[in-house]
């Protein structure tokens, strides 16, 4: 689903919100919250649950307020955290639900501030989340193949990027062409005299990495092993872009 085209406004978001929120609130009341996430290394599951739901109400309050937000978000102690995470989504879902998608708003990225760019992050980042959680405390979890192309697209426009200049390294010369095969979603990467280039496209690279969108999105953010994607074409090309840390 295309961000800038979602039927009823950002209603579909604000319900992947709530669901996978719920999600998380169930896994917080099986526990532990002693339970390692292993793809969020050095994280128990208290410390995914305050996250996830401190950037939730920290995107409400940029929505809201349409300012950077300030104060504390995070919660008080570990009393009753799956109430603390439905409640945190709750808040953002109802706001999404009834906000305008162009209306103006706040965050921390180079494209447009408004207010469709918080519903796509925020159903990204709990799903993801939601994911990490399912993992640890049930031992599997899933990504919805739609969502998952969608965050695909999310990354190589807003992630990416923001990784390569955060650790100050250059794009690889080599080319990739990422293709999912279960659902629409096609992209070519390149460097360009060390700067990134991405389009949404059907295009031969120097080297191609296909599977399900789920499986692609996970080995991108470092939580499935690359060996689940078919590689085709230069292998030495793939692992440069595959060697990049998800954001």
């Amino acid at each position: 689903m295309n961000v800038d085209r979602a039927p009823d406004g950002l209603t579909p978001y604000a319900t992947r919100i709530r669901s996978d929120s719920e999600r998380i609130a169930t896994a917080v009341e099986r526990g532990p919250l002693g339970t390692p996430i292993p793809s969020c290394p050095g994280w128990e599951l208290r410390e995914l649950v305050a996250h996830t739901g401190t950037v939730h109400r920290w995107a409400t309050s940029a929505i809201v307020n349409g300012r950077a937000p300030d104060g504390s978000f995070g919660p008080a102690d570990d009393d009753d955290l799956a109430a603390w995470i439905r409640a945190g989504a709750a808040a953002l879902a109802d706001v999404l639900a009834t906000a305008d998608p162009d209306g103006e708003t706040w965050h921390p990225f180079p494209v447009e501030r408004t207010v469709r760019f918080w519903a796509r992050r925020m159903a990204q980042e709990t799903a993801m989340h939601r994911w990490d959680a399912e993992q640890a405390v049930f031992g599997s979890s899933t990504l919805d193949p739609e969502q998952a192309s969608e965050g695909l697209q999310e990354y190589f426009d807003l992630g990416l990027p923001r990784v390569l200049i955060r650790d100050g390294v250059p794009a690889p010369s080599s080319s990739l062409h990422v293709h999912c095969t279960d659902v629409p979603g096609e992209w070519l990467l390149w460097g360009e005299n060390g700067e990134y280039r991405m389009t949404p496209e059907h295009s031969k690279g120097d080297a191609a990495i296909r599977g399900p969108a789920g499986t692609v999105l996970l080995a991108l953010m470092g939580r499935a092993d690359t060996e689940l994607l078919d590689v085709v074409g230069d292998r030495a090309a793939a692992d440069e872009w595959l060697a990049l840390p998800g954001w």
